[in-house]
């Protein structure tokens, strides 16, 4: 599809944002399980729940544009999800790995946040006024979500992996 208006760009983005949700919803469980803190894998698990939910908000909002559900292959969260699995094999289960799948983790979001800042703007200025309530919603869960992985990262989660590759670094 050339795209030749906002009108188009918004439905592309459409398009790549639920993709992504839809590759998330298989990447999240694998992050979960990878977790050696119980509270990044909640945390983790949380976000699958709401990413679940993204997925039925992007579908209502193909049917509300009176459109099918369609995705365009996302690229750059297929080669963020490669680089989490690639730091998964390089890393023992511990909170090095855990401060790893944070960054990982701070990187999607960030992504998917200025993603659907810029289909919110895109749905004001075209006047699709029943978008842009979800697309809010959407964005603020992932800020949420990006905020609470900051927080467990710093708050517990990168000392841990600091002192145990200070320990490490001792013991050589």
């Amino acid at each position: 599809m050339q795209v030749q208006s906002l009108e188009d760009l918004f439905l592309n983005g459409l398009q790549y944002v639920y993709d992504a949700e839809k590759q998330l919803t298989e990447a999240l469980p694998k992050l979960a399980q990878a977790c050696s803190t119980p509270e990044l894998r909640q945390a983790f698990e949380q976000h699958l729940q709401e990413t679940q939910e993204h997925v039925r908000r992007a579908e209502k909002l193909f049917s509300a544009l009176g459109k099918q559900p369609e995705t365009k292959p996302n690229t750059v969260l297929q080669a963020m999800r490669q680089e989490a699995d690639k730091m998964i094999q390089m890393t023992d289960a511990s909170p090095l790995r855990d401060a790893a799948l944070i960054v990982a983790g701070n990187q999607v979001e960030h992504y998917e946040m200025a993603a659907y800042g810029s289909l919110r703007n895109f749905a004001q200025l075209l006047g699709k006024q029943e978008c842009v309530q979800s697309l809010q919603q959407t964005l603020e869960e992932e800020k949420k979500a990006d905020a609470k992985l900051t927080q467990l990262g710093e708050s517990q989660i990168n000392k841990q992996a600091a002192g145990g590759a200070a320990a490490s670094a001792g013991g050589r």
